[in-house]
């Protein structure tokens, strides 16, 4: 499910619903990433369904920490209907920013990083959770720095290059 649905939306995966919850047609999302706070004010979400992606209204969406969120969708009303969408794909029109970085993910390590006013800084060593904050460790002329992987850091990704770009906090160097 790695792929990104273009077209008149940016669609990226967000995960699968894996089963029903309660009896007002509310469904458990398993998310790929672990998202932020702003997830909870989408309107809207896409199924994928019989190969299209299919808008529903989102009612209500809590995070439940982790890669966990209780969704209602919108014309979803009993236990019935939320089991017709389990297993399927769940995509969103998000900006990537919204997106973090899986906690136990490695996707950063050996990637160069840049400071968007400062040039280079680094390389990335490896990335560690701490109690629920991704933070990568860069080394920096053999000394250790740390980051948190927060959405305000990052500016952009070049995958291609394996190069991150950071908008470092004021002071920070």
């Amino acid at each position: 499910m790695k792929r990104e649905i273009t077209g008149d939306h940016r669609l990226q995966p967000l995960g699968k619903f894996s089963k029903t919850h309660g009896y007002s047609g509310m469904m458990i999302l398993a998310c790929e990433d672990a998202l932020d706070d702003a997830a909870e004010e989408l309107k809207e979400l896409f199924v994928m369904i019989d190969g299209l992606p299919v808008p529903f209204p989102v009612e209500e969406l809590l995070l439940q920490g982790g890669k966990t969120a209780h969704v209602k969708l919108e014309f979803v009303c009993s236990p019935d209907d939320a089991a017709e969408l389990t297993g399927c794909e769940v995509y969103a029109d998000l900006p990537r920013r919204t997106r973090k970085a899986s906690p136990d993910t490695e996707q950063y390590a050996g990637f160069s990083v840049r400071d968007m006013r400062h040039g280079d800084v680094g390389a990335v060593v490896r990335t560690d959770n701490y109690n629920g904050n991704t933070v990568m460790q860069v080394d920096r002329d053999g000394k250790e720095m740390l980051f948190s992987l927060s959405p305000e850091l990052i500016a952009d990704v070049d995958e291609t290059n394996r190069i991150l770009y950071i908008n470092a906090p004021d002071g920070y160097f």
